[in-house]
Parts: C-alpha cells; structure tokens; sequence
C-alpha cells in the first residue's frame, strides 16, 4: 500500500534474529503531539526494555534482539532511531523450541469494537516447554503471554500509548486518514499454535 500519513504515530520495530532468520514485533504508537528524535529515543528504549525485562521469559534463548527502530510516520521520511546498546540480549528459556514458523497471537484490544479497532503481535517463537500438547500451549503460557501484552500496554503508557492504528474501513482506505484507537488490554483468545510462513529460514522476515 502506498504510504499514508499518520500524523504524530511513531511505529516501533523489535527486530530479531532466530537461527539466521530475521523476524520482528511491530508496534504502534501515539505520541500525542509532534514527535521529535527524544521521543523516538525514549520509544525505542522503552520497548527494548520491556523485551528484556518482561518478554524475553516467554521466548526460548535461540532468539536473539538485534536492535529497535522507532520512526516517525507523520511524513514519508519521517525521522528514526535505531536503538541496539548489546548484542547478547536473548530470550530465557532452555530446552529447545517449535520450528521458526510457529507462533502463538498476542490481540490487542481497544474500547470500541469491530477489527479495526483491534491489533495483535505475534510471538518471535514457542518454547517446547510451554506446549500441552501437539498443538496447544499451557494455560499458563496463554496467561503470561496475555500479562506481557499488558505489561507492554502499561510501560508505553507515559511516553507514547500502545495505539491500533486504523487505515482501512470495510475494506477500503479511510478517506479522512487513519483513526487512532488507544490499547486497553491485551489477550490470548485461543491456545491454538499458528503458522506464519514467512518465518521459515530462508523465506523472508
């Protein structure tokens, strides 16, 4: 699609890397006013932060956090900021994991209904320890997954809220510019692994 403007939104990419597979989380968020190359920082350092701090116990210790990249999408060539202070922060669970195609969905919910109205993430990759069976993760791994969607929610709360940013309505652009539909929770609706194509070795990111 074509770029659209959406004024005072800055996109938030945690890029990754799992077996020499690049993969990312993207988020969306509302700045609320201007934004200038300190609150790109800050963005950016909040989320590499929450990765670290609060995510990275949900993923196994083969993915590895390579950088984060806030930019500005106001205008086209909006202004970015790469933030990347290691190169050793991983994720924390041993003992092996689903194929790198394998992902569980983190939705991201607003006050108002309808799925433009909703966002989701999905999951950089599921330790083998978090699944009931063949198919299925644990409950308690659907509930830590949905606690960290919330965690996310709650340390971009002060700086730049977690935001659904809605460029289509029945299928069509909207024609005044996107709306802007602020995060309130966070869940994991089913236990059910997803495949994501993409993110086989090889495929693309």
């Amino acid at each position: 699609m074509p770029f659209v403007p959406a004024p005072n939104i800055m996109m938030v990419e945690a890029r990754a890397l799992l077996f020499g597979q690049q993969i990312e989380n993207r988020f969306m968020c509302n700045n609320q006013g201007p934004v200038t190359l300190a609150d790109l920082e800050a963005a950016a350092v909040a989320v590499w932060n929450w990765w670290e701090l609060a995510y990275a116990v949900a993923l196994p210790i083969t993915v590895n956090l390579v950088e984060v990249l806030a930019t500005d999408l106001t205008v086209q060539n909006g202004a970015q900021f790469t933030y990347a202070p290691d190169a050793t922060t991983n994720g924390t669970v041993a003992g092996g994991q689903l194929p790198n195609e394998c992902s569980v969905c983190v939705s991201l919910r607003s006050a108002v209904r309808g799925r433009s109205a909703r966002g989701r993430f999905y999951t950089l990759a599921v330790p083998l320890s978090f699944m009931a069976d063949e198919n299925n993760i644990t409950v308690a791994y659907q509930n830590q997954l949905a606690a960290t969607g919330v965690s996310l929610r709650d340390n971009l709360a002060a700086i730049a809220p977690l935001t659904i940013v809605s460029f289509f309505s029945n299928g069509i652009l909207r024609p005044g510019g996107p709306v802007y539909f602020p995060v309130i929770n966070a869940l994991v609706v089913d236990r059910v692994v997803d495949s994501m194509r993409r993110r086989k070795p090889g495929v693309g990111s």
